[in-house]
């Protein structure tokens, strides 16, 4: 028996059919978990970021649409990188894997060009609060973002723990970012949380 297409499903779910709807969360709920368990690493959480994304999916499924090939899952991890950025913006949540933190370090030269304008901006006003940063705090970001060291080379040539290198890294990112948030710029604050993001691959 062929199973239904997601586009077919699609259209089933933006005529409110709960049959279609729970075939589609079948259909990507444990790649999504896997996905976003990767990143987080956090059961629960990655679990609970599933869920809202299938939430929304039923909320705003009047605009659901599958992609050229009739596929839901560039949608759905397209929704799972930026609920995976919004939780790693969240003040309590710090970016302790060396992985992530130098994705994060290194974010902003990698996004997409439809955000370059808005990053171009951002960038200056990020360094410009990182030039406000204690010699301990800037001088390992520095490193990273400017020379492109990794953890581990930068904990060499500063002479302290790799463990510190990624305190003080990310001790930096939350303190900019802060610094950033009290400006209420929404847009702005969007564009720094995508900068910073330790996720901006989608599968």
């Amino acid at each position: 028996m062929k199973l239904p297409s997601d586009s077919s499903l699609v259209e089933l779910v933006k005529k409110d059919d709960h049959v279609a709807y729970t075939t589609l969360v079948d259909r990507y709920w444990e790649d999504l978990y896997r996905h976003i368990w990767l990143k987080i690493k956090n059961t629960d959480d990655a679990k609970d970021i599933v869920q809202d994304i299938f939430l929304g999916l039923w909320k705003n499924r009047s605009t659901l649409m599958a992609d050229d090939r009739g596929s839901l899952a560039p949608y759905l991890f397209r929704a799972a990188k930026y609920n995976i950025i919004n939780y790693f913006s969240r003040p309590s949540i710090t970016i302790a894997d060396e992985t992530a933190l130098d994705l994060a370090v290194n974010a902003i030269s990698t996004t997409q060009a439809d955000d370059q304008i808005l990053l171009k901006e951002l960038q200056q006003l990020v360094d410009s609060e990182v030039d406000k940063l204690p010699e301990r705090l800037k001088l390992p970001y520095r490193l990273s973002r400017d020379q492109e060291l990794s953890i581990k080379e930068i904990a060499l040539k500063l002479s302290v723990s790799e463990q510190t290198v990624k305190n003080n890294i990310t001790s930096a990112l939350n303190a900019v970012r802060f610094k950033i948030s009290k400006h209420n710029n929404s847009d702005t604050t969007v564009s720094f949380v995508l900068a910073l993001a330790c996720v901006l691959h989608c599968k």
